[in-house]
């Protein structure tokens, strides 16, 4: 596998553990959620390390880069605070859990979920798709067609149709405001629960 594509697998991996980290953090039924979100953290930190020293700079900018893991870590960042929002608002944890994976995995994917349907979409729907799209955005920022590669240029729809990839900082745009509404609704929840 090319290093050009492990942003793009980094972004799936966030994608599934980022809420689960938050609501790990939120919820107190859980003694291992520090070590966890810490190991979590790390785990990123070295991929993105492993990204930057064996990328083939002569074919890369380094702003790509770089764009790719500012875009990884707001998305990050955000998907932890929906899951830690979650976790400190819903009573079961496991709820938490599955309300905040969902919520990231319909933004990821739910426009490629939508298969045949996604063809019939006006351009402007699916570049808003595209952009709210962690793995998307993360791979238009490291400058890698994704949609293009083999396996998706055969099986979506998508590929074969007009749009447009998002720019580098459109996932500031989608993800920096649902983190700041995230750590309020937090903040209340846990304020509440508190007295």
């Amino acid at each position: 596998m090319s290093t050009a594509f492990l942003p793009i697998l980094e972004a799936a991996v966030l994608v599934v553990t980022a809420p689960l980290c938050g609501v790990a953090l939120a919820t107190r039924r859980f003694r291992g959620a520090a070590p966890a979100a810490t190991l979590f953290a790390l785990a990123l930190t070295v991929s993105a390390g492993w990204t930057m020293a064996f990328w083939d700079w002569s074919t890369a900018a380094v702003g790509g880069v770089l764009a790719s893991h500012a875009t990884l870590a707001v998305t990050g960042l955000a998907l932890a605070a929906l899951g830690g929002w979650f976790g400190s608002t819903l009573r079961d944890p496991l709820d938490a859990a599955a309300f905040s994976s969902g919520a990231a995995l319909a933004a990821a994917l739910g426009l490629f979920a939508a298969g045949p349907l996604a063809a019939d979409l006006p351009t402007k729907i699916v570049n808003a798709a595209l952009s709210a799209s962690p793995i998307v955005s993360t791979a238009s920022a490291a400058n890698v067609d994704l949609l293009r590669t083999d396996l998706l240029y055969r099986i979506s729809p998508l590929a074969h149709r007009r749009f447009d990839y998002p720019a580098w900082y459109s996932a500031f745009l989608w993800y920096g405001p649902l983190l700041l509404i995230s750590i309020v609704g937090t903040a209340r929840s846990l304020r509440k629960g508190w007295l």
